[in-house]
């Protein structure tokens, strides 16, 4: 049969396979490339992941020349990477570790700085209180309630009697410059406890001594009455020598032995 004898049934036939063929062929090409590409792609991740690892250890060094200490105290080691080959990466990341060692050294020496001043403060505070309490009005208003106290506990005392309204009242004028001799000599500020363990357990027995030896010194209520400006003035002036001399030599005694009382009551409770 001849090619003008085909029927176009049959051409048509014939030219469908071949083109089936075509496209199996462009397919099975196509898989092909698709495998070799995933094969490399899969092999590529491997390769990095690998370099991502290595890359992790190799950012913990191995010289201690350089370490520093984090915020929680634990040691913080450098890279030891020359710098000159390290890559791109690499250089910002030791950048930012630079950067933070220098921050917390930073942030220590804040906090030291921090603490010296609070502590300056602290020592401010404590000195002005104290400039506040021994201020002439705030410590003379204490005074006065201490001699108005101790005159109280002479007026109710029965072994006071002996002593007149006069003398009493020197008795608790010494007593009140003899306290404000002891905060002032210790730069004290006592509490309301402390204040009325002073006034009963050790001003009492101060002015009885005073009292017996104010009997003794003054020679006329004039005189008393000059001894009762002294004491609560603390001028020397106004008493004639003599007198002076005399009161010297009998008050002496008497604040010797309170002030070794108080100062030993005072050792024992800082100690305590």
């Amino acid at each position: 049969m001849t090619d003008q004898e085909t029927s176009p049934a049959v051409k048509s036939s014939k030219k469908g396979l071949v083109i089936g063929i075509i496209t199996l062929l462009a397919i099975v090409i196509a898989a092909i490339a698709g495998y070799f590409a995933y094969t490399n792609i899969t092999q590529q991740t491997a390769i990095n992941a690998k370099e991502l690892e290595q890359f992790g250890y190799q950012m913990v060094a191995s010289s201690r020349s350089f370490e520093s200490t984090g915020e929680l105290g634990e040691k913080q080691l450098p890279s030891t990477f020359d710098e000159g080959k390290i890559p791109p990466t690499q250089k910002v990341i030791r950048g930012l570790l630079n950067d933070k060692d220098t921050l917390i050294q930073n942030n220590e020496a804040l906090q030291q700085e921090i603490e010296s001043l609070n502590a300056r403060i602290a020592d401010l505070e404590e000195y002005k209180q104290l400039n506040e309490h021994f201020a002439p009005n705030r410590l003379a208003d204490e005074l006065n309630e201490v001699e108005r106290r101790v005159k109280a506990f002479l007026i109710r005392s029965s072994d006071a009697e002996r002593f007149s309204t006069l003398q009493i009242e020197i008795m608790a004028a010494a007593s009140a410059a003899e306290y404000k001799a002891y905060i002032t000599r210790n730069r004290l500020m006592l509490s309301a406890d402390q204040k009325q363990q002073v006034i009963s357990d050790y001003l009492p027995a101060y002015a009885f001594c005073v009292g017996d030896g104010v009997d003794i010194a003054a020679n006329s209520p004039q005189e008393e009455r000059l001894l009762a400006t002294y004491f609560r003035t603390d001028d020397g002036s106004i008493l004639p020598q003599a007198l002076a001399q005399d009161l010297s030599s009998v008050v002496a005694p008497c604040q010797l032995a309170i002030r070794t009382r108080l100062d030993n009551n005072s050792t024992d409770t800082s100690q305590g």
